[in-house]
């Protein structure tokens, strides 16, 4: 007898090392462990949001498929029910359906174009309603399963909200998250080959961001077992997989757990590099030393510097103790970013401004900066009118307009934002931005938006953002229009000798560039501690010409020669 052939889709935003179809993944290995796993053929079929949905749709007909299911996010939604579509006209006897985050929430609608939706975590009502199709029963009953404006058998009433009950709103039954079946151990997922690695650690939050999915869910922290993560960490380092991306969205909120699976990673030698999203306020200093021994990259939510949006979004803020707890990551030193959303209620552009200040006063390694989304299926989303908030109805559902926020100030802050992103992050400016300000006496984001200024004026010249060479040229001139309109061209000489240093030691490490640099002062003196106040700096310290050669090496810091000019 020929197995029952099920063929789950995920297209993703664009190919990176985050690019796994995790979530198909995981309902995959549940229905393979299912019952009636030994009737069944399951794959992955995997697809970009830059493909066109014919092409994607011939790639799963030819599979011959019986099921087909999609991972519906804020960003394949269109793109899925395209492909669906397709498939309906070309494989008319098919079952189609949808779940993930967006099929959560926004499940009405979708059976128009799918035999059913599923709401909520896919793992326990996708093995029940594929029992109920191979047995012929009625899948429609299935808590979670969305039919014709129907969840598990009662009127949705729009959304999938409670997690609790059966009935209206009714999510999909929860799976015991110690018990899953790892799509990584059972062959579903292989992680040789791949440019980076999804690591499930938990699932759940304990807090209530207004502007997020979890917003609405239990509050709750389910943790996956840990004798599987031992097995999926060995399977990890076995196979050499460069990057691991941690899937916890508050790993250090439960501190002895977080120092148990650093022990575990750090009893593993390997080259990976991991990523985690951590908690500033429930950081301290031994798990700031762990995290810089690790060589981790850290991402940090900050997303308003102002107590009161904070709170106002169901967040909690004491700048006082995030500006601390960032600062033992910094005299660890540890590799972490911020991130900033404008747009939020009660915010402003000059709110952001002061937002950005905050965050850039603290050396974050890079900034993520975005402009507000009110995603379906958040508080914000129900509380728009509330808020006032003005919204895209399609993904990626970003805000056009609020009170306080008008489109021409959500344009200056999306131009702030792009200015930053260039001079700061792309222009591997955390070693010496804010020495550079200080002596100019200007803030950061009045210094970032003259940028985008001179930027304009720079429109006809075409710029390689991903020349780091010729970004550094860009930055040293905009550098020297500021400084010699202050009257500080004094100072300039240092401020070459600091950004060109720092670029160089950047491109060994990362493009693995040697340059070669006609330095003012003596390099030990100019890029030493010496020299963090440049204005004093230059008053006092006296010029040497010298050439200097930054070198990369062998995975380790580049090599630095000085010679006589």
């Amino acid at each position: 007898m020929s197995k029952f052939r099920i063929i789950l889709v995920s297209i993703h935003a664009e190919d990176g090392p985050e690019a796994i179809p995790l979530g198909a993944a995981c309902v995959a290995s549940a229905l393979k462990a299912g019952a009636d796993g030994a009737r069944l053929d399951v794959s992955l079929a995997e697809a970009f949001a830059t493909e066109n949905p014919q092409a994607i749709a011939a790639r799963i007909v030819a599979a011959k498929p019986d099921l087909v299911g999609f991972s519906l996010y804020s960003w394949n939604r269109s793109l899925s029910i395209a492909v669906a579509r397709r498939l309906r006209s070309l494989l008319g006897e098919t079952v189609l359906f949808a779940g993930g985050p967006d099929a959560t929430a926004q499940p009405d609608g979708l059976p128009g174009d799918f035999d059913f939706a599923i709401a909520g975590e896919g793992e326990i009502a996708a093995v029940e309603a594929v029992g109920a199709l191979l047995s012929g029963g009625e899948f429609a009953s299935v808590r979670g399963v969305v039919t014709d404006g129907i969840v598990g058998g009662s009127a949705a009433g729009g959304g999938a909200d409670s997690a609790a009950g059966g009935g209206a709103g009714a999510k999909a039954e929860l799976p015991d998250a110690g018990t899953l079946p790892s799509p990584w151990l059972d062959g579903t997922l292989v992680p040789a080959g791949r440019k980076g690695v999804l690591w499930e650690l938990a699932r759940g939050c304990p807090y209530s961001c207004a502007y997020c999915y979890e917003s609405k869910g239990e509050h709750r922290v389910r943790y996956l077992d840990e004798a599987r993560l031992l097995s999926e960490l060995d399977l990890f380092v076995e196979a050499g997989v460069p990057s691991v991306f941690v899937l916890d969205p508050t790993f250090n909120a439960n501190k002895e757990r977080a120092r148990r699976l650093l022990d575990l990673i750090e009893s593993k030698p390997s080259d990976i590099h991991w990523h985690f999203e951590v908690r500033a306020e429930s950081l301290d200093r031994g798990l700031a030393r762990r995290f810089a021994s690790l060589g981790a990259s850290l991402q940090i939510g900050l997303q308003s510097s102002d107590p009161g949006i904070c709170a106002r979004i169901g967040r909690k803020l004491d700048r006082g103790l995030f500006a601390s707890r960032i600062a033992l990551l910094n005299e660890e030193g540890a590799v972490f970013g911020l991130d900033l959303i404008f747009g939020l209620p009660d915010d402003d552009l000059a709110g952001y401004r002061a937002s950005l200040d905050f965050a850039l006063s603290l050396y974050p390694n890079n900034l993520d900066l975005f402009r507000l989304s009110v995603l379906p299926g958040t508080e914000l989303a129900d509380r728009a009118s509330e808020f006032g908030l003005f919204a895209e109805t399609e993904a990626p559902y970003r805000l056009l307009s609020a009170p306080g926020f008008p489109e021409r100030d959500l344009a200056a802050a999306e131009r702030l934002s792009d200015a930053a992103n260039l001079f700061y992050n792309k222009g591997r400016a955390v070693a010496w931005f804010n020495q550079i300000l200080h002596p100019l006496g200007v803030k950061p984001a009045v210094f970032l938006e003259g940028f985008a200024d001179y930027l304009d004026r720079l429109s006809s010249r075409r710029l390689d953002p991903k020349d780091p060479v010729a970004l550094e040229r860009l930055q040293l001139e905009y550098l020297d229009r500021r400084y010699e309109a202050a009257g500080l061209e004094f100072i300039q000489p240092a401020v070459w000798d600091v950004v060109r240093f720092h670029g160089a030691w950047g491109r060994a490490i990362a493009e693995g560039i040697a340059t070669d640099i006609a330095f003012n002062y003596d390099p030990d003196d100019v890029v030493g501690e010496g020299a963090m106040d440049l204005d004093e700096f230059a008053s006092l310290a006296r010029m040497k010409a010298c050439r200097v050669r930054v070198e990369p090496t062998d995975g380790g810091e580049p090599n630095v020669r000085v010679f006589d000019a």
